[in-house]
């Protein structure tokens, strides 16, 4: 009341005598409750017994006001049919306070003698504990010691509240609804929150799922899936239910997160579903938002596989055969992969590679049709399930965004190099660096924009196929290049294998092809993360005259270490201490070496021709078509001018694969092209004299032999001075 109650009132001499007589205006006809905050306090009945006024400027007049007489009724009776438990205040303006904190279950007292039999009417039988917050001055600390001993007269449990402010109002002015909660558990450890508020707030669920989490704030709970996180964007679907995995009613909807209108539309659904203000579902969406933020699929726990004991003693004969090699075409045999002996060796090593520090990757190349994608599938189909990820497309920004180690010692593989798209990047990166990490832009709950890393781990083998003849040399120099046999005699072998496939012989066969696969998963399992030292490293050797060699380098020195690795249970393992660690390493034979220079020798030999391979194979057909045609017209070969279609009768290619081949050869000047007069019929003639078309096996590398190794090292034998 500010004093402009008399203004305002009628002239009436009995209305003012009235109010003079309730008390509401002194003799002078001013007002009692001047300067006050003032509440109605009802009886039982709903009618008003009574008048409080708290001074909202203490230091001028007195802190609580009633009218005169006797203390009657109460503020709040209805909190008693609703709780048991009750906190008592010393004045009303206290539970205000604490009612719009969201304890609802709060009665006050008329001041430090202020609990009156209304309030043991009220209390008996029906209340079992009162928490008692009285003011923290002595008056207050005696009155609650008055209230207290009155309650316990009636049965009823008392806890005293510890201010550390003068009262309650004072209170919450610097501390919070979570704070006085904690002062009531001090007061009783066992209490249970109190305020309804808190209740609404507080999170009752968080279960980590697969694609997601369910989180729950009161009867509340939402579904989260499909997270999609962008640079500026966070999308996600949820459901929205008091129980999503019932048949209760529900909301369901992808929103964005990051979108203001996105989630003032949500919280509007979801008040109307909840039947709460949208005030309060906002502050979820806002702890949702966190959430969302924070959240990262469930690391995968290592798989432990257990070996059965017929598989492991089908692993350990193979590990511990005489020629693993070739047992292992056998074994590619029976799975019908037909020819293509170096590829499956080379690719099967990569695979293995995977456990190592440095693992090989390859990239099988052919013209479509010719076996690319069964040669790949074939090598994966001997990894255990757990230890390959296969994709048809990788988006660009998608590797980024795995679990952090979902890539470490497994095969990464992709059916087409078209499928890398924009990723190409990224994998590149992961093979060098072996770690792959981007920075993306988000915001945080209040809206500010915020950075967040991403990182994936390696190593990480990587297995791609292709039919392009020419590929970005920042990605060819990290891989070993197979190329499939593509020739008559090897199509001609792939259809006896077809129509044996349909006999007696091609359905044992095809029995035994699960026998083979659970024989390699054992193998795989049981192959131990060892180290690889190569004790005649300095002897060998490698072509040094381009830049790429410096990459084949290092995919030699892979082949020789995989070739070892892969023989693990036929070495000692030996021990070396590093820095109060034991490592565990195994050696490097000269047979390891042998075997090694005869894969390099094919599969990185072809690195050092310019041409790929299918566009080399094509160029020998030109070559023996044009050759023909010279000694039928006894002319020189760069006379004898020829057409694509000349070609594709003698090759039996398509136009598209001669199309697409023959460009290279244009570019790298083996063959010259002329148009006729119009502009528009293409013929060619042959720049290329043959060079090495009777070597079909060509050797690029000169890689140092065993042999030289041998004689290098009793060379040095016989340098050393004799004792």
């Amino acid at each position: 009341m500010n004093g402009s109650l008399k203004n305002i009132l009628p002239d009436d001499p009995a209305v003012i005598k009235t109010l003079k007589n309730l008390g509401i205006l002194n003799a002078k006809g001013n007002e009692i409750f001047y300067n006050c905050v003032v509440f109605p306090i009802y009886d039982t009945d709903g009618t008003i017994v009574n008048l409080y006024g708290r001074n909202i400027d203490p230091a001028h007049g007195v802190s609580h006001l009633y009218l005169a007489g006797s203390r009657s009724g109460l503020v709040n009776r209805q909190a008693v049919p609703r709780s048991a438990s009750i906190i008592l205040t010393e004045s009303i303006i206290d539970a205000v306070t604490l009612y719009d904190q969201g304890f609802t279950n709060v009665i006050p007292a008329y001041g430090v003698n202020g609990v009156t039999e209304d309030h043991l009417v009220l209390f008996n039988g029906a209340v079992t504990e009162v928490y008692l917050c009285f003011d923290s001055d002595q008056a207050g600390k005696d009155g609650a010691a008055q209230a207290a001993a009155q309650l316990q007269k009636k049965g009823i449990t008392v806890y005293t509240v510890e201010l550390p402010d003068k009262d309650i109002t004072i209170y919450f002015n610097r501390h919070t609804p979570e704070e006085f909660e904690q002062l009531l558990k001090d007061a009783n450890p066992a209490s249970v929150e109190q305020s309804d508020s808190l209740n609404k707030r507080k999170q009752t669920l968080y279960q980590q799922e697969e694609h997601g989490f369910t989180v729950g704030y009161a009867t509340r709970q939402y579904q989260v899936k499909g997270i999609q996180r962008g640079d500026t964007q966070l999308k996600a679907t949820i459901k929205v239910s008091e129980d999503v995995s019932s048949s209760k009613p529900f909301e369901l909807t992808t929103i964005d997160l990051y979108s203001s209108r996105s989630r003032h539309w949500f919280a509007k659904l979801c008040a109307d579903l909840f039947a709460e203000p949208e005030a309060l579902i906002k502050e979820d969406l806002a702890k949702l938002l966190q959430l969302v933020e924070q959240w990262r699929p469930e690391k995968q726990e290592q798989q432990h596989t257990e070996i059965s004991t017929g598989d492991k003693e089908l692993a350990l004969s193979f590990l511990k055969s005489y020629d693993i090699f070739a047992a292992l075409l056998t074994d590619f045999d029976t799975l019908g992969v037909t020819g293509e002996k170096i590829n499956k060796l080379v690719g099967y090593l990569a695979a293995t590679s995977r456990k190592l520090a440095e693992p090989l990757s390859v990239l099988i190349q052919s013209r479509s049709a010719a076996g690319k994608s069964t040669l790949q599938d074939a090598i994966i189909s001997l990894i255990p399930d757990e230890e390959y990820i296969k994709y048809t497309r990788v988006t660009d920004q998608a590797l980024f965004y795995k679990e952090e180690d979902s890539l470490v010692h497994k095969i990464l593989a992709i059916e087409e190099a078209e499928g890398m798209g924009g990723a190409a990047y990224s994998i590149r990166t992961i093979q060098s660096a072996k770690k792959i990490t981007v920075a993306a832009t988000g915001k945080d709950a209040n809206g500010r924009m915020k950075t967040e890393e991403y990182t994936v781990n390696g190593p990480v083998c990587v297995m791609i196929t292709t039919t392009a003849t020419e590929i970005d040399q920042e990605t060819a120099s990290r891989f070993i290049f197979l190329t499939i046999d593509e020739s008559a005699a090897m199509t001609g072998a792939i259809h006896q294998r077809q129509r044996e496939a349909e006999t007696l012989a091609g359905l044992i066969r095809e029995k035994k092809q699960h026998t083979v696969t659970r024989k390699h998963h054992a193998v795989q399992r049981m192959l131990k993360p060892l180290a690889v030292v190569n004790p005649y490293a300095e002897y060998l050797s490698y072509p040094s005259h381009s830049l790429r060699a410096r990459r084949d380098h290092k995919k030699y020195l892979g082949l020789i270490r995989a070739v070892a690795f892969l023989h693990q249970y036929q070495r000692e393992i030996q021990t070396v201490e590093v820095d109060g660690t034991l490592v565990e390493y195994i050696e490097v034979t000269l047979t390891d070496i042998e075997t090694a220079n005869r894969l390099a020798n094919v599969v990185l030999g072809q690195s050092m021709d310019e041409l790929v391979k299918p566009s080399r194979t094509l160029l020998s057909k030109i070559y023996e078509m044009v050759k023909e045609q010279a000694e039928q017209n006894n002319a020189p070969i760069d006379e004898i001018f020829f057409t694509r279609r000349m070609i594709r009768e003698y090759t039996g290619w398509s136009d598209w694969q001669v199309r697409a081949h023959i460009k290279q050869l244009e570019e790298m000047e083996y063959i010259g092209v002329r148009t006729s007069s119009r502009g528009k019929e293409y013929s060619y003639i042959l720049t290329y004299q043959g060079q090495g078309e009777e070597h079909q096996e060509r050797c690029y590398l000169n890689l140092t032999s065993v042999e030289q190794i041998e004689a290098l090292m009793n060379r040095e034998d016989e340098a050393l001075p004799r004792g």
